[in-house]
């Protein structure tokens, strides 16, 4: 890989292992418009013929350097799980849609915040919580495992990690705050408990106290000094930040039980491998958990392809069986 940006030596190594090992050409580029996170556009997932890192033009130095290499990993755990004969993505079909879009209807009508919604309102929320958690569920759990990859591998990268990470917390944990009042109680929590439950472990790994969000996170703070007894009392208990906590506490710890890799090993196909089947299996966990285990499930990146090519129809089919079957 040639690139005409000023990159640390750690993350030029990096890029030059993942080329080797892949067997691929890895492209940077500088954009305006695009999210702090960065992104990866790879031919694994999408089958472009390409593999891209895109990352925010206000991005400098060694923030640039951090969202690049956490990029990077991702791409190597795709690229490993697709030399192994083993790269799926969560999908969906008419039939799976039809399980997800269905409970989340019956949801939409058994909560106080919903169940008055006018039909067009509810007919547009079901399709679009569907996707959100798929969505959500595709990207956070390897997000998690590169942070720990790198926190592991790139300490020099610690502050902008955290940095990002601060924001990146913050905003997500607030993602849903406008829309609060017309979803269900039960979906605006299972997102954020997503949220909640990686900065706690990634908190406890990295030792970082600001990321842990009973600290960082102003609707959380109020249950650190809160004991169980209190917390249970019906003022607290209604809390949709309480439910938060809760359902979160039990993600991290999930998490904490399929982290069982050792970092320490030799930077090889092994090792990645090992990472990318904890990402399966931390997303199957957590999806059997909150009851969504037939919504989607593993395919081929063409499979999803497909399904994004035809969601228009199977969201007008499903809603149709909903509204009139």
């Amino acid at each position: 890989m040639s690139s005409t940006y000023n990159l640390s030596d750690e993350l030029t190594e990096l890029l030059a292992h993942a080329e080797e090992l892949l067997g691929i050409r890895i492209t940077l580029k500088r954009q305006d418009d695009i999210p702090d996170q960065g992104i990866l556009i790879d031919d694994y997932t999408y089958g472009t013929g390409n593999n891209m890192i895109l990352f925010s033009s206000s991005e400098l130095g060694m923030l640039k350097d951090f969202v690049i290499t956490k990029n990077c990993i991702e791409l190597i755990f795709k690229g490993i799980a697709a030399k192994n004969g083993g790269f799926k993505v969560l999908s969906f079909d008419e039939v799976s849609a039809g399980e997800g879009m269905k409970q989340i209807y019956l949801d939409v009508l058994k909560d106080e915040n919903t169940r008055e919604l006018e039909i067009a309102q509810r007919k547009k929320l079901l399709f679009h919580l569907f996707l959100l958690f798929r969505n959500t569920l595709s990207e956070v759990p390897w997000s998690i495992l590169s942070n720990i990859y790198i926190s592991n591998k790139f300490p020099v990268m610690r502050n902008s990690q955290v940095y990002l990470l601060m924001r990146e917390s913050m905003y997500e944990m607030h993602a849903l705050e406008k829309a609060n009042q017309s979803l269900p109680q039960r979906y605006y929590v299972m997102h954020n408990a997503i949220y909640y439950a990686r900065d706690m472990l990634l908190a406890y790994i990295l030792s970082e106290y600001r990321l842990n969000p009973m600290i960082n996170i102003p609707e959380l703070q109020q249950f650190r000094t809160l004991d169980m007894k209190e917390m249970m009392d019906s003022r607290w208990s209604r809390s949709h930040w309480y439910h938060t906590k809760v359902v979160g506490d039990a993600m991290s710890n999930i998490l904490k039980l399929c982290l069982t890799t050792d970092f320490n090993k030799n930077d090889g196909p092994d090792l990645f491998s090992e990472l990318y089947q904890c990402g399966l299996d931390v997303t199957n966990r957590w999806l059997v958990m909150m009851a969504m285990q037939d919504w989607y499930h593993w395919e081929k990146p063409d499979h999803w392809r497909s399904a994004i090519e035809k969601q228009g129809s199977i969201e007008e089919s499903v809603l149709e069986k909903i509204f009139t079957g």
